[in-house]
């Protein structure tokens, strides 16, 4: 019996039950079923801000969709008993993972849905680049590819438990077509790298701006890093050269992708590091650097971690920031200073204003 096969009556189940509650707890819209083909094979793809994105796929496409997930980091205990209940093709992110796309290939080869998020994680507040992934998978089984723009999501389900019944839209955008398959190698994977940067622009179009949104939008951002060191009567003291602490600008970016950080405490239950998330308010130098430490040594043994998010070279980059703040922080408390970890992060918008945040402007929202 297939997987599919065999969660089949739970998945309708879920969906049946999801559309109940989305009914009841939301006002959520949706346009563009028309776009929608009648039979599979066909990839479903959209934004992915926070972790509903996946229940509105479900739930509003007329397709029970199988979907790929993430197979590297355990399952955020919040979420681990429903998708247990669905289950998913779980792929090991940063990894060339062999057994995930060919079981992808078997579901599109056999005339189902694929349901996929091509940015890879919730780790950033923006719509990020393609991962190659969903491209590839089209350009084997030669299967289209209908781009979604979910709007609303952004801490949508505490708005949900809250009983305010957020409204949420799912958009669902014209179909587009199969990957180009041509002989050459090189032609392939421009054909990918093409089309991936294609599939974001068609989701991005889909999403609807937030109401309450800023009528300025983001030209671009800077971020600046620095570390405050105090002594006991609250006077400046200045960091000791030998104390310097090199690639600020990558350390901001860091410390503004909390998700970033929480994962290591949340879902590989490191809870020493859960200090370190406290870092806008907490000023006690030693249990700074203890949290710090922590996370610290997760990252060094699991390099593919950041490096997958960041890109490797900016990964070594704060790995190299958090190994001189830590050093910072352990003089600091060996001198009784107090210290406080100040990353700033300004976005410069289209009105000539610009807005700045010290503390992360946006923690994960669900």
């Amino acid at each position: 019996m297939s997987t599919r096969s065999r969660y089949f009556y739970r998945r309708q189940a879920a969906r049946w039950v999801g559309r109940a509650l989305q009914s009841l707890l939301t006002r959520t819209t949706v346009t563009g079923l028309e776009n929608v083909p009648r039979h599979g094979p066909y990839i479903a793809v959209g934004n992915h801000l926070a972790a509903i994105e996946v229940a509105l796929m479900v739930v509003n496409l007329p397709h029970i969709p199988e979907l790929v997930g993430n197979g590297d980091v355990p399952m955020d205990p919040i979420f681990s008993v429903l998708a247990n209940w669905y289950r998913f093709i779980p792929i090991k992110r940063g990894y060339v993972d062999r057994a995930a796309l060919q079981e992808a290939s078997a579901v599109l080869e056999q005339g189902h849905v694929l349901g996929a998020f091509p940015e890879g994680g919730i780790w950033d507040d923006a719509v990020r680049s393609a991962r190659p992934g969903v491209a590839w998978l089209s350009q084997r089984t030669g299967a289209p590819i209908l781009p979604i723009g979910f709007g609303g999501v952004r801490g949508a389900v505490g708005r949900i438990l809250r009983l305010s019944r957020p409204r949420l839209s799912v958009n669902i955008g014209p179909l587009m077509p199969p990957v180009p398959n041509p002989r050459s190698t090189r032609a392939r994977r421009a054909a990918i790298d093409e089309a991936s940067e294609e599939i974001m622009a068609r989701i991005q179009a889909l999403i609807p701006a937030a109401p309450n949104e800023h009528a300025a939008e983001p030209l671009g951002e800077r971020y600046t890093f620095r570390l405050e060191i105090t002594d006991r009567d609250g006077r400046p003291v200045p960091l000791p050269a030998a104390c310097a602490i090199p690639h600020g600008v990558d350390l901001a970016y860091y410390f503004h992708r909390h998700v970033l950080l929480e994962v290591v405490y949340r879902n590989y239950r490191l809870s020493g590091a859960r200090p370190l998330a406290d870092y806008p308010v907490l000023t006690d130098p030693a249990r700074l650097r203890d949290a710090l430490g922590v996370a610290l040594d997760f990252y060094r043994r699991t390099p593919v971690f950041l490096g997958y998010r960041l890109g490797y070279a900016r990964a070594e980059r704060v790995v190299q920031g958090l190994t001189a703040l830590h050093q910072a922080l352990d003089w600091a408390a060996g001198q009784g200073f107090r210290a406080r970890i100040v990353p700033e992060r300004t976005l410069c918008l289209t009105d000539g204003t610009e807005r700045t945040f010290v503390a992360p402007s946006v923690r994960r929202e669900y």
